[in-house]
């Protein structure tokens, strides 16, 4: 299962079901409650053609030092930009878009892979986007679209 933090193994309940070749997965647990996030999000008077919120975390360097996360970005602007504040207890990232100083590029929305170096490892903190203050669920991007974390 993909969680807001990586892969977890779960306990799986396992059905076969006449016309598949596979069987049918299903977790055994119940998710859990997402507890309340530890920064407020933006709000509605942060311009959504600057900021936006993140696609995904799409992984975190074997040291620790640096996180990947999925940045969106029109194809009329230079790219989309992140930064990261950090605390003692989480990596809050923020995306923004460079190249829009003549007004919001509104031609398509696109993804791309942003590498964040971090002045420490990420260790037990956890990746909360500054955009919504949640936590940024791990994706396989690109492919399957951000699960709950």
């Amino acid at each position: 299962m993909l969680t807001g933090r990586g892969p977890a193994t779960v306990p799986a309940w396992l059905f076969t079901l006449e016309g598949y070749a596979g069987p049918l997965k299903k977790a055994a647990v119940n998710p859990s409650e997402l507890p309340a996030p530890p920064v407020a999000p933006l709000g509605p008077d942060v311009p959504t053609d600057v900021l936006a919120p993140l696609g995904g975390l799409t992984g975190v360097a074997q040291d620790g030092r640096s996180v990947t996360v999925v940045a969106h970005h029109g194809s009329c602007d230079d790219g989309p930009v992140v930064t990261a504040l950090e605390t003692r207890g989480s990596v809050v990232p923020s995306a923004s878009v460079a190249g829009t100083d003549d007004g919001p590029c509104t031609s398509d929305l696109r993804g791309e892979k942003v590498t964040v170096k971090l002045d420490r490892p990420v260790g037990g903190r956890i990746v909360l986007d500054a955009f919504t203050g949640r936590p940024v669920p791990y994706t396989e991007w690109p492919g399957r679209t951000p699960g709950r974390s």
